[in-house]
């Protein structure tokens, strides 16, 4: 073989190593193409189930809230409604939870000015505390009555805060605190589909005892994240609408 070609078969050689190597490693990565349309793709939507018939006010979930969301005793995103039906002895106790509705349609979100509220992947509303400016806005469109205002302590703010559905649990596939705590699971999470369909098999079951029960949420505000299951009418309640 002369130097000339002995030459130029390395270079065939180099280029075609090169090729084979580009072409393996291409063969071998991931597809970042399909890996972004995967993480841009809307998730089901997820829902939180409050099945007040079997609530008993033990507080757990209230007391769990608060522990995940680092909140100071005195700060809750969770309340409760009581009201007694009847009359002696014919008396009856029901319970509901109080805290963001998580709507389908969320006026809140339409009517911030800084953009402060969203939509997460999972269909429930949250709330950017940095950018959030105290301006009350919020609560004047929320038909559920649910934002409350405080001062932040780090930075002396006034600040809206309401339940975002744990978002940093949720956005990793987890659950919220809420749901994973409940001993008597009154409070479940999966998808909408899912937990309406628990809680129509509920209320079929209750209105042996109470006719008037009720599963709320189903239609309200294009549909809530926070879907119950009432004993009694919605409109037992001051801040169902």
């Amino acid at each position: 073989m002369t130097e000339l070609n002995r030459r130029d078969f390395l270079k065939v050689s180099a280029v075609t190593g090169a090729a084979t190597v580009f072409a393996a490693g291409c063969a071998g990565a991931p597809d970042v193409a399909a890996e972004s349309i995967a993480e841009e793709r809307p998730r089901e939507r997820m829902a939180l189930l409050m099945d007040n018939s079997l609530c008993v006010n033990c507080q757990a979930c209230r007391l769990a809230c608060q522990n995940e969301n680092m909140l100071p005793v005195e700060r809750k995103y969770i309340r409760f409604d009581y009201i007694d039906k009847g009359r002696f002895p014919n008396t009856t106790h029901h319970v509901n939870r109080h805290s963001c509705q998580h709507c389908g349609n969320a006026p809140c979100i339409d009517v911030c000015p800084v953009d402060a509220l969203y939509k997460g992947q999972e269909g429930f509303t949250h709330v950017d505390f940095e950018a959030c400016i105290g301006c009350q806005l919020c609560g004047t469109v929320c038909p559920f009555d649910v934002p409350v205002y405080n001062e932040d302590p780090r930075s002396g703010a006034w600040k809206m805060y309401k339940c975002s559905a744990c978002e940093h649990l949720v956005s990793q596939g987890g659950t919220p605190a809420c749901a994973s705590t409940c001993m008597t699971e009154a409070v479940q999470y999966g998808t909408w589909e899912e937990m309406l369909a628990k809680a129509e098999s509920r209320v079929a079951q209750l209105r042996d005892k109470h006719p008037q029960a009720e599963v709320y949420g189903s239609t309200q505000q294009d549909g809530l994240g926070l879907l119950l299951v009432l004993r009694t009418p919605a409109a037992d309640y001051p801040h169902l609408v």
